[in-house]
C-alpha cells in the first residue's frame, strides 16, 4: 500500500511539473493582452451588484440566457431578418464575415466559459450570438440615429424600433450597453458593417503596420519640418516628422489629448497623430524600422518600450473623419492594395525574412534555370546533327535564341 501511494503521489508530481514546464509566459501575456471585456469580481459587486447587471438585453455571453433578460431575445431575430431584407444579404454572408475573427472575439473575453468555446464545442453558438446580438445593437444605433422619425422597414407600433420604442425602451437598452459584463467586442461590429455595406470592415480606418507598408514597397523619410500637420504620402514615400521618444513623452501626449478632448475648438491634431502612430507600430520591429529611417529618436532605450507607448496612450482614442490623415490613410492603403504591392509583400514576407527560405527560393530558380539550358543544349544538338534541316545560308533562330539566353 505504502508504495502505491508513493507510486501515485509520484504520478501526480510530475503531471504538476510537466505542466508548469508547458506554461508558457509569452502565450499567457498574448492572451491576456486580448482580453478587453471582464467579468466584475465579486469584491466590487458586492457594494452595489445592481450596477453592474444588464436589466433589459444581454449583449455578449456573460448574461446570455438571464431569465430576466430572455424577453428581448425574439427582437434580435427581427433586428437580424429586417437588417438582411434591408441591405440584401443572406446569413450565410455574415457568418462568413465574422468567422475568421471568431478566435480574436473568442479572446476578447476573460474567463469565457468553456461551452461559449471551439475546444468546447460551442463555436457555432458563440458565433450565432455574436451575430444576433452584434446585428441588434447596430439596428437600434441606426434607429436612434433617425432622431424621432419612423424607420420604414419597422412597423409604426414596434416595441423596441417604432419612434414609441425608441422613446421609452431604448433608454433602458443604453443603460445596459454600458455595463463592463454585457458588452461586444469592436471588431465584431467592423465586421457585420463591412459585410453589410460590401465593403471590407477595415477599409481604410485602419492603415497597416511600418514592416508591412514597407514590404509592400512603401519608403519612409524626415518630414522637412517638426510640425504633426507635415504627414504626407506621394509617390510612395511617407513622410512623416521625427518624434524624440524619451521618458516625458507619455506625460505630455496624454495630457495634450486631454486638452483637445476638453477644450472645444482645441482640433484633434495630437489626438489623430497618436492614433496614427499607433496603427504603423504594432511591436518592436515597426519601432526599429521607424528608427532607422530616423523618423523615431529612441532615447528610453527598448523598441519594445516606444511600441508599447504608442498602443497604449491610443486606447479609445479615435481618428477624425474627413481630416488630413484620414486622407494620408486612404492613400497609403490604396497603394498598399494594388495587387502588384500586394504580391511583393507576400513575397518578401514568405522567402526573404529567413535565410533557410531565401536560399530554398535561390536553389529552385537555380534548378530551374539548369533545367531550362539541358533543354536548350539538347535542341541546339539535334539541330546540330541534322545539318538538311536549314539551309546553309540561314542560320537557326533557335541558335540565336539559345545565344542570347546564354
Amino acid at each position: 500500500m505504502a508504495a502505491t501511494g508513493g507510486s501515485s503521489k509520484r504520478m501526480w508530481v510530475v503531471d504538476v511539473e510537466k505542466k508548469l514546464k508547458e506554461a508558457d509566459k509569452s502565450a499567457e501575456m498574448s492572451r491576456w493582452e486580448r482580453h478587453c471585456i471582464y467579468r466584475v469580481p465579486p469584491c466590487m459587486t458586492n457594494i452595489k451588484s445592481k450596477a453592474y447587471q444588464p436589466q433589459v438585453v444581454s449583449l455578449g455571453p456573460f448574461h446570455h440566457g438571464d431569465r430576466d433578460l430572455r424577453p428581448m431575445e425574439e427582437h434580435k431575430y427581427r433586428a437580424l431578418r429586417q437588417l438582411l431584407q434591408r441591405v440584401d444579404r443572406t446569413f450565410d454572408e455574415l457568418v462568413d464575415g465574422v468567422e475568421d475573427v471568431a478566435e480574436q472575439l473568442e479572446g476578447a473575453y476573460m474567463d469565457l466559459d468553456s461551452e461559449w468555446r471551439a475546444n468546447g464545442g460551442g463555436r457555432e453558438r458563440f458565433l450565432a450570438m455574436m451575430i444576433f446580438d452584434g446585428c441588434f445593437l447596430l439596428e437600434v444605433m441606426r434607429c436612434t440615429a433617425a432622431d424621432g422619425k419612423q424607420v420604414g422597414d419597422y412597423a409604426h407600433n414596434d416595441p423596441i424600433f417604432s419612434p414609441h420604442g425608441i422613446l421609452y425602451m431604448v433608454p433602458y437598452i443604453r443603460r445596459d450597453m454600458l455595463m463592463l459584463e454585457n458588452q461586444l467586442p469592436l471588431l465584431l461590429l467592423q465586421k457585420l458593417v463591412g459585410v453589410e455595406s460590401g465593403k471590407p470592415s477595415e477599409d481604410n480606418a485602419i492603415i497597416r503596420s511600418a514592416v508591412e507598408l514597407y514590404e509592400a514597397g512603401i519608403q519612409f523619410k524626415p518630414s522637412k519640418t517638426l510640425s504633426l500637420h507635415d504627414i504626407r504620402f506621394q509617390g510612395g514615400t511617407l513622410s512623416m516628422p521625427t518624434v524624440s521618444v524619451d521618458d516625458s513623452t507619455e506625460y505630455m501626449f496624454l495630457n495634450m489629448m486631454a486638452f483637445e478632448r476638453l477644450h472645444a475648438g482645441a482640433g484633434n491634431d495630437v489626438t489623430g497623430y497618436v492614433f496614427f502612430m499607433d496603427n504603423i507600430i504594432d511591436s518592436a520591429k515597426d519601432v526599429a524600422l521607424l528608427s532607422s529611417k530616423g523618423i523615431i529618436q529612441n532615447a528610453i532605450g527598448s523598441d519594445q518600450a516606444v511600441a508599447k507607448l504608442f498602443n497604449t496612450i491610443s486606447r479609445d482614442v479615435v481618428l477624425e473623419p474627413n481630416s488630413a490623415l484620414d486622407a494620408v490613410q486612404r492613400q497609403v492603403n490604396g497603394y498598399f492594395r494594388q495587387p502588384w504591392n500586394i504580391w511583393r509583400a507576400n513575397l518578401i514576407h514568405t522567402y526573404f525574412r529567413s535565410p533557410w527560405a531565401f536560399l530554398s527560393l535561390a536553389a529552385a530558380v537555380f534548378l530551374l534555370g539548369m533545367t531550362v539550358m539541358q533543354t536548350v543544349y539538347t535542341v541546339l544538338q539535334f539541330y546540330g546533327n541534322d545539318s538538311n534541316s536549314l539551309p546553309p545560308s540561314a542560320p537557326s533562330p533557335i541558335l540565336f535564341f539559345a545565344f542570347a539566353i546564354h
